[in-house]
């Protein structure tokens, strides 16, 4: 397949479907591993192998909504699956749940057992949901506890955050327990409230991407997982610009992009992606919802 050199091997086997499939292999998420990515994950994998203290050290993934936080961490979840081991018992080395949509400690225990899969009554009382909490992270030998969405923590008044955050530390501390908190750049004033609790959690960021050579190359990244019989040239000048504009720099939104334009070349069989693509497939950038709003 020498005319698909611009793609990646794994994309070729694609250019063989019929186009409905092939549209069906363009909509699928796909891993890109940018650098910051991967510092990301190269720092979850210290704190996972983090001796027990203590005093255990937390983490702070921060970024902008849709920039790539909840990816990473799924992508770290998949290294570290469930293992079984020869005795039938399960080894759960990360545990990934999302922060209830206010601070309220029996929400909190709720969303952690139904994370772990464990039966429970949801009126059972707070002491009751903890005790089976801990119980079953400990058995499963959890190692690291990640929440997303930490910046809920905010929809909550001053004394149920810091009665939250207070849940956090003695969950930490009595389990020796890593905690990974997920969230927006909220999160970190969200944590702030806490002096003793903000100074466990290092900050780690996920900025925007800036319209510069890192840019061009996760652009780059993109079109070889594109299934375009086509190369569309994403690094030149004016649709790198175009795109830049359109996604306001998170790659979540520069994902959703792509596919719908590379969907939408497949149909219109242009296969290739173009400034006119671009035009034709209705995106509207997340700060400009409202003003769609009122026109409709």
């Amino acid at each position: 397949m020498a005319h698909f050199d611009h793609l990646d091997p794994s994309v070729h086997s694609a250019m063989l479907l019929p186009t409905e499939e092939r549209i069906e292999f363009a909509m699928q998420d796909r891993w890109i591993g940018y650098t910051r990515a991967h510092e990301a994950l190269d720092t979850l994998e210290d704190l996972l192998i983090h001796p027990r203290t203590h005093r255990m050290p937390n983490l702070l993934l921060v970024g902008e909504s849709g920039n790539g936080k909840s990816t990473v961490v799924e992508k770290f979840c998949e290294r570290h699956p469930v293992i079984q081991q020869p005795a039938g018992d399960p080894v759960l080395p990360v545990a990934i749940m999302n922060m209830p949509s206010e601070p309220v400690e029996t929400r909190f225990w709720t969303e952690l057992l139904l994370a772990l899969k464990i039966a429970h009554r949801d009126s059972d009382p707070v002491q009751r949901k903890k005790n089976q909490a801990h119980s079953v992270l400990t058995y499963v030998q959890c190692r690291m506890l990640v929440i997303d969405e930490i910046h809920n923590l905010l929809y909550g008044h001053a004394r149920q955050q810091r009665h939250f955050l207070g849940v956090l530390k003695n969950l930490s501390n009595d389990l020796r327990l890593p905690i990974v908190a997920v969230g927006t750049r909220d999160a970190i004033r969200a944590l702030h409230t806490d002096t003793q609790l903000s100074s466990r959690f290092e900050a780690f960021g996920l900025p925007r991407w800036q319209l510069d050579k890192d840019f061009l190359r996760l652009l780059a990244s993109f079109e070889r997982i594109l299934p375009l019989v086509h190369p569309s040239n994403l690094i030149e000048r004016e649709l790198a610009i175009k795109l830049h504009g359109m996604c306001g720099g998170t790659i979540g939104s520069l994902a959703r992009i792509l596919k719908r334009a590379a969907i939408h070349a497949i149909r219109d069989r242009s296969d290739k992606i173009t400034t006119k693509t671009l035009e034709q497939i209705g995106w509207v950038k997340l700060t400009e919802y409202g003003k769609q709003a009122e026109a409709l």
